[in-house]
């Protein structure tokens, strides 16, 4: 990310690059530095540069300005960028990027002293943003050498074992090995066995009485508020007008905000009470839950976009209101800040999981339309997409918000497939809604089939399931036919909504739904086993995910 800043600024920073933007009317950084150090400029600027000589005396005072303090962003970014790679162990393709990053970002220049001081502002880089940022580098490197330490160390130890073996005459090959890591059956305890017994009876965490999703969330409220204020807030780190009008709007309207409860919920189970980081932990989950929802509604203003929807639960879209360029920006600065929250978690394994799920929206958008009007399509393909578009996101929520919680490796775990098993019930009866929600949702029945996006009741009527024990429609040819010649004949679509219902295509689905959330449940009760408030919830979200109505 540092280094695709550091190219677009180096693309400004150069003559052509000031050109286009001063004819265009664009800010680009060298002109904001010129305008903050630079009163005339701006009146030239005010006049749009009707005439050549103001644009020529602009393009001076541009350069004269802005050039300097722009390259020291540059050399600042690219200084972050070294850091990150400094952290990680030593290699030739390490070495490769690093010099890769030191040529692109200029960082050659400050190093040898070729840039003297007095060509920047101490007032654009001495605030108190610039020496957190500074301050946040040397932490970096601070972290690399620790990590180098620490490596170094640890060989010089395994090396030490290796001559002690030796002296002993043990079997070295034996002793070099890794030791077996922890697992079930190596500390063997009470709890232990309950929870294998309990899989094994599968027995599942017991449901709450009701099921509505408010009273189901009721135990986090605290937290869903405080997340809810600060989707609100993020108006203000917003530059524009219509981009704080856009962020206010699209955070105004409602929804579940399933994520940021997923969140609140696994970090409520597991907490341990009166711990001395407790409070710590507990900002973190909420920093983690905002970022999570903002990622998710990010995904959904770029996908209305590609979709050309008009509605989304009865709600117009972000870009038929505002337009699909400032939609397109919305997204993109929604993303932009999501991440910053990520990495100011400064854990390196939610950073990870969470660019992961971003990385993996796209493959699932990719693969979705890749398959459309495919009636060969399998259920195993379309569970895939339904993990990349959907449950790959609950799922990091929630093991992140177990890593955040301080939990071991193998919690952590558990929790993912929670999610996972979780999301994909969600999925599934989200899209069985296509064939029994109408008008409520914002779309008439059978919008997706008719755009060629096959989802579980039109596989499983197609094909069936061997592990559900269903055999195809006796009309799945037929049904194949019609969607392969993409409904083109007159009363297609209809003849196929009739044959979906007619062989019981949404309680197929249904089922497949349940069978996820009762993976979801066998997961909860093998991380859970004590009962609690927030435990319950979280086993009554895989039975609401399956029944919901919108």
């Amino acid at each position: 990310a540092d280094l695709g800043l550091v190219v677009s600024l180096l693309k400004d920073v150069r003559t052509v690059g000031m050109q286009t933007a001063l004819k265009l009317g664009r800010i680009s950084a060298p002109i904001i530095f010129a305008m903050q150090r630079d009163q005339r400029l701006k009146e030239l600027l005010a006049t749009r540069l009707t005439n050549k000589e103001d644009f020529e005396e602009a393009l001076r005072r541009v350069k004269e300005y802005g050039m300097m303090p722009t390259i020291h962003l540059v050399n600042k970014l690219g200084a972050r960028a070294a850091a990150r790679l400094e952290c990680l162990e030593e290699s030739e393709e390490k070495e490769a990027l690093l010099t890769l990053v030191r040529g692109v970002a200029c960082l050659h220049l400050m190093e040898d002293g070729n840039v003297s001081s007095d060509d920047l502002s101490s007032e654009d880089f001495g605030d108190p943003e610039s020496r957190v940022f500074d301050m946040k580098v040397a932490n970096l490197r601070l972290r690399a050498q620790l990590q180098r330490v620490h490596s170094s160390e640890q060989r010089s130890k395994n090396r030490l074992e290796s001559i002690q073996a030796i002296a002993r005459g043990d079997d070295v090959t034996l002793s070099s090995r890794r030791r077996t890591p922890k697992g079930l059956g190596l500390e063997f305890d009470s709890e232990e066995v309950e929870w294998l017994i309990l899989r094994g009876l599968e027995r599942r965490t017991p449901l709450p009485q009701q099921l509505d999703l408010n009273h189901l969330l009721s135990c986090v409220t605290e937290g869903r508020d405080e997340v809810q204020k600060r989707l609100l807030a993020l108006r203000e780190a917003a530059q524009s007008t219509k981009l704080k009008n856009a962020i206010t709007e699209v955070f105004s309207s409602g929804g579940k905000r399933l994520r940021p409860a997923l969140c609140l919920l696994v970090h409520s189970m597991l907490k341990t009470e009166g711990s001395a980081d407790a409070d710590a932990a507990y900002e973190k989950v909420i920093v983690l839950a905002t970022s999570i929802e903002i990622i998710h509604t990010a995904s959904l203003v770029h996908d209305d976009i590609l979709d050309d929807a008009d509605q989304r639960r009865q709600q117009q879209t972000m870009h038929r209101i505002f337009g699909p360029d400032v939609a397109v920006l919305s997204g993109d600065f929604l993303f932009a800040h999501a991440s910053g929250l990520i990495e100011s978690l400064e854990d390196d394994d939610v950073t990870r999981l969470v660019s992961l799920v971003i990385e993996e929206f796209g493959y699932g958008e990719l693969s979705q339309s890749a398959k459309r009007f495919d009636a060969s399509v399998s259920l195993f393909n379309y569970l895939k997409k339904s993990f990349y578009k959907t449950a790959s996101l609950l799922a990091a929520a929630c093991r992140a918000s177990a890593v955040l919680t301080g939990l071991r490796c193998e919690v952590c775990d558990v929790l993912y497939t929670y999610g996972f098993y979780l999301g994909l019930a969600f999925q599934i009866a989200d899209d069985v809604l296509d064939f029994t929600g109408g008008e409520e949702l914002g779309k008439p029945i059978g919008q997706d089939l008719a755009e060629g996006n096959l989802t579980a009741p039109v596989i499983l009527c197609l094909q069936g399931s061997e592990e559900l024990g269903l055999a195809a429609s006796v009309d799945s040819s037929e049904l194949a036919r019609l969607i392969q010649r993409r409904f083109s004949g007159h009363g297609d679509l209809e003849r196929s909504l009739q044959i979906i219902n007619e062989s019981g295509g949404v309680d197929r689905a249904y089922a497949l739904a349940e069978k996820m959330a009762n993976k979801a449940l066998e997961a909860l009760t093998l991380v859970a086993p004590t009962e609690s408030e927030a435990r319950r919830a979280l086993a009554g979200l895989c039975r609401w995910a399956v029944r919901r109505s919108n």
